[in-house]
């Protein structure tokens, strides 16, 4: 006998080849579905949009004609103890006068008291106890500017109580703006 080839023909059975699968296409490997993926997306440029748009058109907040009298009259109650008198009148008269002026359109800035109250008496912007309140006021400040008397710090304290009073609207009493 000869020995077999296992290749050759009429020799024993042949071995079985493994069988062929079908190729697999890509295995997807995002957890979400496209159209979701898309929408945050849009979502989140439209975000950044808004973020932007409202940042490009906020301006920055300016302080109001109040905000900034209320602030200067602030910062002379912390002055008081160690404040001159004649320096003290100058600043506080100056800061009330200014808002008038600008809140309120009265010239008192470039007027002398006599003159300004005057205006004021046929002016309807302001109420009697206002009126009254500011004609002390501006008495007890021409007094430390002009006549250069002195004031104790009491005496500063109500003059800047009283012109927050007239700067915050509300009407103080005539007594309250003596010193």
């Amino acid at each position: 006998m000869m020995p077999t080839n296992p290749g050759a023909p009429g020799a024993g059975p042949a071995a079985t080849p493994a069988p062929l699968h079908d190729i697999a296409g890509p295995i997807w490997f995002f957890p979400y579905p496209v159209w979701m993926a898309i929408a945050a997306g849009v979502l989140l440029v439209a975000i950044l949009v808004l973020i932007g748009w409202l940042i490009a058109r906020r301006k920055p907040r300016s302080a109001s004609l109040r905000e900034r009298a209320l602030k200067a009259l602030g910062e002379l109650r912390v002055q008081i103890p160690n404040a001159r008198s004649y320096e003290f009148g100058v600043r506080v008269s100056d800061v009330l006068r200014g808002y008038i002026r600008d809140q309120r359109g009265l010239d008192a800035v470039n007027r002398t008291s006599i003159e300004f109250l005057e205006t004021l008496r046929a002016n309807d912007r302001f109420t009697d106890n206002e009126k009254a309140a500011l004609s002390d006021f501006l008495t007890h400040v021409d007094l430390l500017k002009y006549a250069r008397q002195n004031a104790d710090a009491g005496q500063m304290n109500s003059l800047v109580d009283t012109a927050e009073r007239v700067v915050k609207s509300e009407a103080p009493k005539p007594e309250e703006a003596r010193a």
